[in-house]
């Protein structure tokens, strides 16, 4: 019986040990996702607008670039969101 009872007792040990060693990888996994340094959609907003600016659709190229600066993190980022912003206003207000 006192045998039976330190089997038991022993496979639940190591079962809960077990269990504790896989709760680091979902940490290590945010972890590498929190240092990324751009955001997605920030980048494709990016690319975005300057096609609309191309196209010549500034309305829609600026609405993109703020789009854009609300989903960038990395200041770089957000700083060339809005030189793209500054300058897509300049051409806009010379046009009219």
């Amino acid at each position: 019986m006192k045998k039976h009872f330190l089997l038991a007792t022993a496979a639940v040990c190591v079962l809960a040990l077990s269990g504790c060693s896989t709760s680091g990888s979902p940490r290590a996994h945010g972890d590498r996702l929190d240092t990324l340094p751009y955001s997605q959609t920030a980048l494709s907003s990016l690319a975005q607008g300057r096609e609309y600016q191309a196209q010549g659709r500034y309305e829609l190229a600026r609405q993109t670039f703020v789009d854009g600066l609300m989903a960038a993190k990395n200041p770089e980022l957000k700083a060339t969101l809005k030189e793209e912003i500054a300058s897509t206003d300049r051409i806009i207000r010379s046009r009219r």
